[in-house]
Order: structure tokens, then sequence, then C-alpha cells
């Protein structure tokens, strides 16, 4: 290394280098950086198996269209999988109670049948009716219906990690230090959701909105391959967006940043909203139906395809999205195109 280079701290190194250091990773450190799968088929196969070690991608929708629903149950799945991984879910909307009755909800639509699956609304029955001073955790854990329930949460429970960042928790620095402190520790995959990307504050003060926006995203994408996290960032749609027929992901707030710095842009819709209108003008029956779909589009890939549009039925109720999903076979108002 040259005095130069030893001021950087950096020096480049041959493919020779690289290809040796391959060969010298550990078993424990190369499953750290195998893909990640996400739960959901087809999407899986569309972006190479999963989510990789250092990969930033960005979620946009439209308000209440799923975008929470669809990244709780990501990282579950993360914290649930074979690997042995961890997710860290941080939410600037919600308290972790909120999340976790979402979850039993999910977890009770897996394994019993609609009807008798649990709802908030018999969450809070359930609340309100537990005896013997138990809360309602433990009244649903020795319940004969929901005890399984509870029990597959609990399967995971220690790796699925939950944040409500506070006013003075709110900025990027407490994200990276979170996350710094538990990739650290372990010795298994780590997925990171920030619900959502625009609440979290830079470390600086910035007035300019796009410049703060910025230095958040370019901040995310050194985090994730500082750590060998893979962050997932849901993004909130600025004013043009919110007035589009079909959200895409220039219409999020940020988007220039966020069109270079991600590794994988996804949008989700509601699928009435953007199917072509020739399609419900043929069947209104089966028009109304595609307002329980969502198509989930890969409009950025750099590790493979893009412009690929796939639909997941929703589970509203129980905050859950079918995990077997399949592409979109009907034509989509506005088609696009593929960003490199």
């Amino acid at each position: 290394m040259s005095l130069e280079s030893d001021a950087l701290g950096y020096s480049p190194v041959t493919a020779r280098e690289t290809l040796s250091a391959i060969d010298g990773v550990s078993p424990q450190q190369a499953m750290r950086r195998w893909p990640l799968p996400t739960g959901f088929l087809p999407l899986d196969e569309v972006i190479g198996g999963g989510l990789r070690s250092g990969e930033l991608v960005v979620l946009g929708g439209p308000s209440g269209v799923g975008k929470t629903i669809f990244a709780l149950q990501l990282a579950r799945n993360a914290a649930r999988s074979e690997s042995g991984a961890h997710a860290l879910y941080i939410c600037y909307e919600h308290e972790p109670e909120h999340l976790i009755s979402r979850l039993l909800c999910l977890e009770s639509a897996f394994v019993m049948p609609f009807d008798q699956a649990l709802t908030l609304k018999r969450l809070d029955e359930a609340a309100m009716s537990a005896a013997d001073g138990r809360g309602p955790i433990a009244a649903l854990q020795s319940s004969r219906r929901y005890g399984a329930v509870v029990a597959e949460m609990l399967g995971y429970s220690e790796r699925l990690h939950l944040a409500r960042p506070g006013r003075t928790s709110a900025t990027l620095g407490a994200v990276e230090v979170w996350t710094r402190e538990l990739a650290d520790r372990l010795d298994a995959p780590l997925l990171v959701v920030i619900d959502y990307l625009q609440k979290v504050n830079s470390d600086e003060r910035i007035e300019s909105e796009d410049e703060r926006m910025t230095q958040v995203i370019q901040g995310l994408k050194d985090m994730a391959l500082n750590t060998g996290a893979r962050v997932v960032a849901i993004a909130a749609a600025d004013r043009t967006g919110l007035r589009s027929p079909r959200m895409r992901l220039s219409d999020l707030r940020g988007s220039s940043a966020i069109q270079y710095e991600a590794d994988i842009g996804l949008v989700v819709n509601n699928k009435q909203s953007i199917v072509s209108r020739e399609h419900l003008l043929n069947d209104p029956v089966r028009g109304e139906q595609m307002r329980g779909w969502l198509v989930l589009s890969v409009e950025k890939n750099r590790a493979g395809m893009a412009a690929v549009d796939m639909e997941y039925r929703l589970d509203a109720a129980h905050f859950r999205l079918h995990p077997q999903g399949q592409f979109v076979r009907e034509r989509l108002i506005d088609q696009h195109s593929v960003m490199a």
C-alpha cells in the first residue's frame, strides 16, 4: 500500500486476490451472504432467490394499499426462515404491540379456517375477557383454539426485533446504531425494514427536502454495504404520484436518489385500479374481484429481470398476502420501461 493509499485506508485489490478471499470465507460467513428468500413466489424467482447482503430495496405504493402488510409479512418470513435470519422492523407509524396484534391475526389465518381466524376485534375481546389476572397473550396461549397460533409466533419471536423510534431516535444515525449492534453480534443474515423512509431524519440540519432524502437514502445504502444487512425501505409518494392512476418508482418522494441508490425497486398497486379498462367493461364481476388483489411490480432489479408484474391475493382482515402469487396476465395501464 502506498503512502497515499495508506492515508485513504483502502487500496484496490486484484481479481485474483478477490477469488482467494471468496474461498477463505467460512461457511457461517457465506451463509450470511446467501440470498434470503422473501417467502413470496414468484418474486423470489424474479430477484434471483431472495434478497442479497448489502442490497437496498425500496417499496412504494399508494396510501393504504397494503405496503405495511407486505413488509411486516416479509420480516416475519425472514425471522422464521431455516437460515436462522433475524429481522429488525423499524416502524414510525405503529407501536410494537399493534404489530404483534397484526402478526397474531396473520398466523391464525395460516393455521385455521377463515371464519375462525383472529381479527383485531377478536383480540380486543380476548383482552377484555382475560380472567385470573392473565394477559391476553397468556389467555390465547392456554386456549384450545388459539394456542397453536401463539406457539407458532413464539417460534421466531427471538429473531424478530421491533422498534418504534421516538423524537430523539428518529434519525439515520439511530437506525445505523441499531443495525450495527445486531449485525455485530449475529452469525446469521439480517433484514432491516424501515416503515417508512420519509420519516427518517438526517443527522444534520438540512432545509431542502430533496437534499435530506438524498442523504438518508445514500446513508441507508452505505449502511447495507457496511453491515451486510438487507435493507427494505417503504417510501411515500410525492404529490404527482398521489394523483397518478398507477404509481411508479418515479412517483416516490426523493425519486431521483431512490432510482440511483436502490438495488431493487418494488411498487404495489391495487389490481382493480391499474388494470386496463377493457377488462372491467367485459367482465364487471371479475373486475370487482380484482379489488382483492395487489399487483407487485419489479421496476428496478440490478441482479436480474425488471418490468415484471406479479399479483397476490390480499387478506386485509388478517394482515397478509397469500404467498403464492402469479404473473399478471391482463393488460395494465401505463405499461412501463425497464430501469437498468
